[in-house]
């Protein structure tokens, strides 16, 4: 397993974003944050391909960023979009035919390349690491540099610790926004009081299920243990924390045939964006997962407006120790050739221009981790919304299901949790199952 080398390096503990460290430009004649790339270098007629797993409005966004680059340095962009890159990219690799650039969604699968030679290190490739030490918090950095060298620039991160909710139906009930876990059972079995449906999941995706449990975990454990668990499973899944996190997990959605629209077996035969759809359509009231929610509000509900007819507040406090951590995700740059265009285009991806050409596009504004770009950019009210929340988190932990081995991360917490949905009493055997997978899997 690829997750055995020193976990300090995965940074899973505290990482303060801080999007708004700096102002873009300043006056002060530092050069940190400068915006533009070494152009000193003729690159006019050079071509790179990259490839990434966005399609639609995120492809629409992320091409902005490329023909910016292009507008630049002239290199010419041929952007592949593949939606299995996780599968195709090692496939291309090992058939000597890989892009110059990758955006890898996980660390776990960054490392492998890593393992097998093929990655190439920002140093190796002469990358300005100057300038990404003044945009980029070591935290950040951290998730994808093995054996002390940098090989992956995180492009875009996401925050899935947005808990969904409609402003009309909380006014309507007399609730505020919660702040605390209490609070928020509170508000769950007012609904039920009142004869609604709280929540709706969609647990057909195994993935929304681990997302719930992570956000729970970090803020019962704390983000140490939550690396333990997750990269290096000295904590193991049986572990008192984990069982109180569970406990927590069922005081939300028991008794299921009346906290969840469709109970048991209606939350686990629907996927995500259904499950969202069914809160955005007036069957349930309230709806967890991350940001990137608010293109399928947009697209499925056209007629409802984001920030007011649904909207939503950070994940609550469980232990105020750790107050609200953010748990979320982000795609990592990796290049796979050695020459000057590639360099130029991650020099391109560090500068607060390319951010704030993403953070700007017309579809598919992006957020990144960019200290030196502000989140005011977003036009978008949620986006902004999503990117302060980032900004204030003392505590940022991966994603992790990603980080785990994917026979752990994957299969034994997607069917674990699916069976805890079915039987929520059933806490210790959901927990002994996805153990006796990770005896194997570390």
């Amino acid at each position: 397993m690829r997750f055995t080398r020193s976990k300090t390096r995965w940074a899973i503990a505290i990482v303060a974003l801080a999007l708004v460290a700096a102002a873009c430009g300043s006056d002060d004649g530092d050069g940190d944050g400068d915006d533009s790339t070494d152009t000193t270098e003729d690159l006019a007629g050079q071509t790179i391909e990259v490839m990434a797993s966005w399609g639609d409005e995120e492809q629409a966004g992320f091409e902005e960023v490329l023909a910016a680059f292009t507008a630049e340095t002239g290199v010419e962009v041929t952007y592949v979009s593949e939606r299995d890159l996780p599968i195709v990219l090692p496939t291309r690799v090992a058939g000597g035919n890989a892009p110059d650039v990758a955006m890898i969604p996980r660390p776990g699968i960054i490392s492998g390349f890593v393992d097998d030679g093929v990655a190439i290190s920002f140093a190796d490739l002469g990358v300005d690491q100057s300038a990404i030490d003044a945009n980029y918090s070591d935290g950040i950095q951290d998730l994808a540099t093995f054996d002390g060298q940098l090989y992956g620039l995180m492009t875009a991160s996401n925050s899935k610790s947005t808990f969904w909710y409609k402003p009309a139906s909380f006014e309507e009930q007399g609730f505020s926004e919660p702040n605390t876990w209490d609070e928020l059972v509170a508000i769950s079995d007012g609904y039920v009081t009142a004869g609604k449906t709280p929540l709706s999941i969609g647990g057909l995706d195994g993935w929304t299920l681990t997302d719930w449990f992570e956000n729970i975990y970090v803020r019962v454990a704390g983000p140490d243990m939550y690396n333990d668990l997750f990269v290096t499973n000295e904590v193991k899944w049986t572990d008192e924390t984990a069982v109180t996190t569970m406990e927590l997990f069922r005081d939300i959605v028991a008794p299921t045939d009346v906290k969840l629209v469709g109970g048991a077996a209606g939350t686990n035969s629907t996927g995500f964006i259904d499950a969202w759809d069914l809160v955005l359509g007036g069957d349930a009231e309230m709806y967890y997962e991350g940001g990137f929610m608010s293109s399928f509000g947009a697209e499925n509900f056209p007629d409802l407006v984001g920030g007011t007819d649904y909207t939503f507040f950070n994940f609550p406090e469980i232990d105020s120790q750790y107050g609200k951590p953010v748990v979320g995700g982000g795609d990592f740059a990796v290049a796979f050739t050695n020459t000057a265009a590639t360099r130029a285009f991650i020099d391109y991806l560090a500068t607060p221009a390319a951010s704030e050409v993403w953070g700007t596009a017309a579809a598919g504004a992006r957020i990144t981790p960019n200290q030196a770009v502000s989140a005011d950019i977003f036009v978008d009210p949620l986006t902004s919304r999503e990117a302060l929340f980032i900004k204030d988190a003392d505590i940022f932990v991966f994603d992790g299901s990603d980080l785990a081995p994917g026979a752990v991360g994957g299969d034994a917490m997607f069917t674990g949790l699916q069976n805890f949905i079915a039987n929520p009493d059933d806490i210790q055997g959901v927990l002994e199952f996805i153990q006796s997978a990770a005896d194997g899997a570390y």
